[in-house]
């Protein structure tokens, strides 16, 4: 006598975007730049350790932070936020 098994799969629908790269800069000289960090220990200390290394070798504009949940895409506020206060953006994740 045989049982059925049952698989689950712990995948979610993926969703697929097709996107183009946005254009790089020439320089990255009086341009703002942005954080996107998903608020893991860490996370957003590293990516401000790091635009200060910027800073020490082009001068840069303003510094916007936004934040997203650990598991799931930022606000449309954020979007919002860091599209009107940065040129460019640092984003990552840290434990």
């Amino acid at each position: 006598m045989s049982e059925a098994i049952t698989v689950l799969s712990p995948t979610a629908h993926v969703a697929v975007r097709e996107a183009s790269a946005a254009a790089r800069p020439s320089s990255l000289a009086g341009l703002r730049p942005g954080i996107l960090e998903n608020r893991k220990a860490n996370a957003r200390t590293l990516m401000e350790a790091m635009v200060e290394g910027l800073r020490g070798r082009v001068e840069l504009g303003e510094l916007t932070v936004g934040s997203k949940p650990v598991a799931g895409p930022p606000a449309e506020s954020t979007v919002a936020s860091l599209r009107e206060g940065a040129d460019f953006l640092l984003i990552g994740s840290c434990d």
